[in-house]
């Protein structure tokens, strides 16, 4: 399968270069990335259950980092006292959980942007929208990858839910979410159908694995090196000027890992308002 990156014409070093981003959250366009509807924890049998496994074990470590209170009491005094109000504290855990979920999103967002980054890619080539608003107006290209490549597929395990492309699954409304059985799609892989057009496939990588970082703000630039053998074609936007397009064939012409990719020109269907896609003779 062939998926394109749309990219403006000021971003011909993707080619020269072979390196493309992959983009935190935080810098995509759509604000409901990564702000999810949480609306718990988990069930609270759950919570309950979790803190009676663990109790015992907190008591523990709260009476030896505490040298005040076991001067004047037992280790085992202490944790018998502590469970006379179990039932009082898992109550109280309960209680501020609504709080905690207020909190989750911000949280998970920050976290995710200093590590995790985004590559999208769409099915379609032709869209106009897409198009005008990823390919500079029309004035810009888009590269065609070969999705086959083993670059697209770097699970580490066999059910590793990132590391590898995924399409989107587009929704009427988001996910409730409760957090103790979230999944990645949940998280990661879901918008609004409003965004359907876009047909988007992601893949996540972790940006410490980037091959070159470039500060930015409020987000630093990470580039990862593209396998030249993944590039399968370029298309030139219907709108695209001449040099841009002369620069384009000259980095392929210099690059011989490049000689096998096809350039295509994208042309306006007046008669239908489509977008036309053409084979250049080389």
């Amino acid at each position: 399968m062939i998926l394109y990156k749309y990219l403006p014409s000021a971003r011909i070093d993707v080619i020269r270069n072979c390196k493309i981003r992959f983009t935190q959250y935080g810098d995509f366009n759509d604000p409901f990335e990564l702000n999810p509807n949480i609306n718990k924890i988990a069930e609270e049998i759950e919570i309950k259950a979790l803190i009676k496994k663990n109790f015992v074990k907190l008591i523990e470590e709260e009476y030896l980092n505490n040298p005040i209170i076991n001067a004047f009491i037992s280790k085992e005094a202490f944790i018998q006292l502590a469970l006379a109000h179990e039932d009082t504290v898992k109550n109280a855990v309960v209680g501020i959980e609504s709080s905690i979920v207020a909190l989750l999103p911000g949280m998970l967002q920050m976290t995710a942007n200093s590590l995790l980054g985004a590559l999208s890619l769409s099915e379609c080539h032709d869209h106009e929208l897409m198009w005008s608003h990823y390919s500079e107006e029309h004035k810009g290209y888009a590269i065609g990858f070969d999705t086959t490549h083993m670059f697209f597929n770097q699970k580490k395990f066999a059910d590793d839910e990132l590391r590898h492309l995924r399409k989107i699954d587009y929704l009427d409304t988001p996910p409730v979410i409760n957090l103790m059985h979230a999944n990645s799609a949940e998280l990661f892989f879901v918008k609004s159908t409003r965004w359907k057009y876009e047909s988007e496939w992601r893949m996540i990588l972790p940006l410490a694995e980037a091959t070159e970082v470039i500060e930015n703000t409020p987000y630093p630039i990470h580039l990862f090196s593209i396998p030249t053998a993944a590039v399968n074609r370029i298309i030139f936007g219907a709108k695209m000027n001449s040099e841009d397009k002369e620069i384009i064939r000259t980095e392929l012409s210099n690059n011989a890992n490049l000689s096998h990719v096809e350039l295509y020109q994208a042309r306006l269907e007046r008669s239908s308002y489509g977008i036309g896609i053409e084979r250049e003779n080389c």
